[in-house]
């Protein structure tokens, strides 16, 4: 875990998220990158020459503002430069430069509504990019993680990279994995066989049946009583169609813990 990525949007509890990235950042001695989630939108043909510089100063000292009411605990925090370009673009851009790790989102961003989950700064990160997606909780500092539910409705997973993330909170806080097998109606006897690198990870491994993998969470979250939830988000299945509009609602989806999104293209 070498490189975390926090997109800063509008809202007032932005300083809580970096500074809970900052606290993992320095307990896995990773260096911290911040990007404007909400840039300045770009100006009319017709105005100023230098107009875009400007816009770029602009969100450059409002983030270094931010910045500043975090304590540093050691950890390098980079400003990422990103003039007027949107956040999916410069985190594609960022990811091809240095590799990032993790992305730390809020769940929920500038949006006030109270039967929001994931507003779409954390929704399009997680649905649009290949980067693994930490959804750190607002009222909560980080603390090392001593137990993850590991829910997931098909055993076989496309790569084992996909699991690396996972292999770094377990190897370095020596974690426990409860894998949970979710077995949904339609699907075959083949989505239901476990793979090896699921079983190599995981310290135990119940099944259930449910409507929705959402469901299956719920019936075994307190039996299991985890840390931290972790999902798959796959092309196609559950968790495309819940953040199909880069908005998830709590009627649909929601955790009261931190939730671990990895990407099981």
């Amino acid at each position: 875990m070498k490189h975390i990525l926090v997109p800063i949007g509008i809202s007032n509890k932005a300083v809580n998220t970096l500074n809970y990235a900052v606290e993992m950042a320095a307990h896995f001695g990773a260096t911290v990158y911040v990007a404007d989630a909400y840039p300045p939108v770009a100006a009319p043909a017709t105005s100023m020459a230098n107009v875009k510089g400007i816009l770029a100063e602009k969100s450059f000292v409002r983030l270094k503002e931010i910045v500043a009411q975090v304590p540093t605990k050691g950890v390098s925090i980079h400003i990422v430069q990103q003039g007027t370009s949107d956040l999916l673009t410069t985190v594609k851009e960022l990811h091809k430069k240095i590799r990032i790790d993790l992305i730390v989102v809020a769940p929920l961003s500038n949006d006030t509504n109270e039967e929001v989950f994931l507003g779409p700064v954390a929704g399009s990160v997680i649905k649009r990019t290949s980067i693994p997606v930490w959804v750190a909780p607002f009222n909560k500092g980080y603390t090392p993680t001593k137990k993850f539910l590991l829910a997931f409705k098909r055993g076989r997973i496309a790569s084992t990279d996909m699991l690396d993330p996972l292999r770094h909170f377990v190897s370095k806080d020596h974690a426990q994995v409860h894998g949970l097998l979710v077995k949904t109606p339609g699907h075959t006897a083949e989505d239901w066989e476990i793979g090896p690198e699921i079983k190599a990870i995981s310290n135990g491994l119940s099944a259930t049946e449910n409507a929705t993998i959402y469901q299956g969470v719920l019936e075994h979250f307190q039996s299991v009583a985890p840390d931290v939830l972790c999902v798959f988000r796959r092309k196609r299945g559950f968790f495309e169609k819940l953040w199909e509009p880069d908005v998830v609602l709590k009627r649909d989806f929601y955790c009261s813990t931190p939730l671990l999104v990895l990407k099981n293209q």
